[in-house]
């Protein structure tokens, strides 16, 4: 019978510990980790499909498309948001796609 007291308390304060233990730090470095990981696209330079518009951005600073730019890749992109590549291949940016200055295209994920 002593031994069993003597287990439940040792459990007790085992569980008592671990209830102490701050996670807040651990929450804390994990946000700051998905802030890392995901990279604003609109602080790069290059251009950017934004609520219907193609948007350029240079220096951090976004303004409203006035004329066709092309890429350090030969891609051009004209102000509807269509894509040439240096092939000849066409696209069409969506809500969201950013075109660096590179001619790389990075899509607008889904949110889940």
């Amino acid at each position: 019978m002593k031994k069993l007291i003597f287990v439940f308390a040792a459990l007790a304060l085992s569980l008592a510990s671990f209830a102490q233990t701050d996670t807040t730090m651990k929450k804390m470095d994990h946000d700051k980790t998905m802030k890392h990981d995901q990279t604003d696209m609109s602080k790069t330079d290059g251009c950017m499909m934004m609520n219907g518009k193609m948007m350029m951005i240079k220096n951090g600073k976004m303004s409203s498309m006035s004329k066709p730019m092309t890429m350090s890749n030969g891609t051009k992109m004209l102000v509807d948001g269509t894509c040439i590549k240096k092939d000849g291949a066409k696209m069409k940016m969506k809500e969201g796609d950013h075109m660096d200055m590179s001619g790389k295209i990075h899509t607008k994920k889904p949110k889940e």
